[in-house]
C-alpha cells in the first residue's frame, strides 16, 4: 500500500475480477478513499452489466472506495470524476467530451468509463465505489467504437505517470467539491 495524495491507499493487483466488487466485498475493513488497481479484470464491469474489454497490463483500470461523511452529495458524484479525467486528458492536449450516463468519448469512441456503484443503508450512505477504465496503450478492440491514449496521440504511454496524473484531478476535484459542500451546508444554517 502506499499514499498518494488525498486518498490513502492504494492496493495494486496484477490480476483480478473486478476492482469494483473487490470494494464492494471489503468495504467494512478497507480505509476511507482505498483505492484498488489492476493490471487485467477478468470480470471486468460496465454500466448496466455491460463486460468492460481491456488487455493486460494495457489500460488503467481501477476503483476508489468512498465511504463514511461523504465530502459531497452523491448526485453530484458523476460530475465530480467526469470533470476530473477531462481535466486531465486536456492536459494531454485531448478533446475529450462525456456521453451520459458514463462515458468519456473523443471524436465519438469511448475513451474511459466510470462506474459508480452506492449502498444506503436506510438514509445514511455506507459508500460510493467508483470504477475508472482509461484506454491507453491498447490499440485493438473487439467494440468499433473504442479509443486509446496511444490511438489518438500515437505513442506509447506509462500508465503510472497517467494514474498519477488522474490521481491529481480527482483529489482536486474531490476537494472542490467538498468545499461547495461545506459552504452549502454554511447558506443553510
Amino acid at each position: 500500500m502506499s499514499k498518494i495524495d488525498f486518498f490513502q491507499y492504494v492496493i495494486e493487483f496484477d490480476e483480478i475480477d473486478s476492482t469494483n466488487l473487490y470494494l464492494k466485498n471489503n468495504y467494512q475493513t478497507l480505509p476511507n478513499y482505498t483505492i484498488i488497481k489492476t493490471k487485467y479484470q477478468t470480470l471486468g464491469q460496465g454500466q448496466f452489466g455491460r463486460v468492460w474489454e481491456s488487455n493486460y497490463n494495457e489500460n488503467l483500470l481501477f476503483s476508489l472506495l468512498i465511504k463514511k461523511d461523504l465530502p459531497f452529495v452523491v448526485k453530484d458524484a458523476n460530475p465530480i470524476f467526469v470533470s476530473a479525467i477531462l481535466a486531465m486528458l486536456d492536459e494531454f492536449g485531448i478533446e475529450a467530451s462525456f456521453k451520459y450516463p458514463n462515458d468519456i468519448q473523443v471524436g465519438g469512441k469511448k475513451l474511459a468509463g466510470i462506474l459508480i456503484e452506492t449502498k444506503f443503508s436506510g438514509p445514511n450512505v455506507d459508500y460510493v465505489i467508483v470504477g475508472i477504465g482509461l484506454n491507453v496503450n491498447q490499440t485493438e478492440f473487439n467494440a468499433p467504437n473504442a479509443v486509446s491514449l496511444k490511438n489518438i496521440l500515437g505513442k506509447d504511454f506509462d500508465i503510472d505517470y497517467v494514474f498519477k496524473k488522474l490521481l491529481k484531478h480527482l483529489s482536486n476535484s474531490v476537494l472542490l467539491a467538498n468545499l461547495m459542500y461545506l459552504v452549502r451546508m454554511n447558506e443553510e444554517r
